[in-house]
């Protein structure tokens, strides 16, 4: 269920049509769609790369970069950029950043939505001629009129600009909308990311503790040569520093039990019983019974009748 409803994000995200990028706090691209990957088709792979170095082929990132803004802030920001089409041409792009925040408040990423504009930088282009232009008609006052036959066209293309704009912000409002569900799939998609890597992680260390620890130990206490016990020693070595970056405070039962207790416990899933257990380990059967009355009391079930080994398969 879970990947089939991933699989439908990923086609919703790429059918999208502006371009959408999804950056770390270091600028380095974790996620593109399909209509970015075509804009900047002579970059590809672009997946790890700065967006900087990618997009546009700079050692540095941007001036005025949103990006970098919308990280310091915590806010949306929006930039229009100038870009070096696939061709070679000059191109203009409206940029906005999105904050993408975990459930800790922490910013996860930065997502940013990109559009091919031309109207919104005409715009800003007429505005600063009819700026001028208002300028020099008030400190001459009684100008040419070929000057104010240029004002008057100034004015009529800002008219005109300015109906591009409305339509401009409309398209920008709808593309708001759909940013918002992009970053709710977003969420959904990393925080399944985040799920697996931790169960993988849980499951890579409880597996070393329980199956290869215990036996590494018996084995060292048997009686090896002096080089056998340094093969074994340094497998245990190895085998220390593969688990070590993955030590962290686990929820799980098992982390609380001695190396005895695991073993015990991993027996007794296997459906062996306490003779059978106390054979195997070398023990007495008192031993075996005081550790699974121990196990017990870690698990919470002293003094209940539940069965051990159920309670162990249920809770794997």
């Amino acid at each position: 269920m879970k990947h089939e409803r991933g699989k439908r994000l990923s086609s919703a995200f790429d059918a999208i049509c502006y371009g959408i990028s999804v950056l770390d706090s270091d600028l380095n691209i974790l996620l593109v769609n399909k209509t970015l990957k075509q804009w900047h088709s002579n970059a590809l792979p672009v997946i790890g790369r700065k967006c900087y170095e990618a997009y546009h082929g700079k050692s540095k990132c941007c001036e005025f970069c949103p990006v970098e803004r919308s990280l310091k802030n915590h806010s949306v920001q929006y930039e229009i950029m100038t870009v070096v089409e696939v061709d070679g041409a000059e191109g203009w792009r409206e940029v906005c950043a999105f904050p993408v925040f975990g459930q800790k408040a922490n910013l996860i990423c930065v997502v940013v939505c990109i559009q091919k504009t031309k109207d919104r930088k005409k715009a800003e282009y007429l505005r600063n001629e009819y700026c001028k232009l208002e300028k020099r008609f008030h400190e001459r006052r009684a100008g040419p009129s070929k000057t104010q036959k240029k004002l008057q066209a100034a004015i009529s293309d800002l008219k005109e600009a300015e109906k591009s704009l409305k339509k401009t912000r409309s398209e920008l409002e709808l593309q708001t909308c759909i940013l918002k569900e992009t970053n709710t799939a977003l969420k959904v998609l990393m925080q399944q990311g985040i799920e697996a890597k931790t169960e993988l992680e849980e499951t890579v260390l409880l597996n070393a503790k329980e199956l290869i620890m215990p036996f590494l130990e018996k084995l060292n206490k048997s009686e090896l040569n002096s080089k056998q016990k340094a093969h074994i020693n340094i497998i245990e070595s190895n085998l220390n520093e593969i688990v070590a970056p993955l030590v962290r405070e686990f929820s799980k039962i098992n982390m609380k039990l001695t190396p005895a207790e695991i073993q015990v416990t991993n027996l007794v899933k296997q459906g062996k019983t306490t003779k059978e257990i106390a054979e195997f380990m070398n023990l007495a059967t008192s031993t075996i019974d005081f550790h699974r009355s121990n196990i017990r009391e870690k698990l919470g079930i002293k003094n209940k009748k539940t069965n051990l080994r159920t309670h162990l398969l249920s809770s794997s």
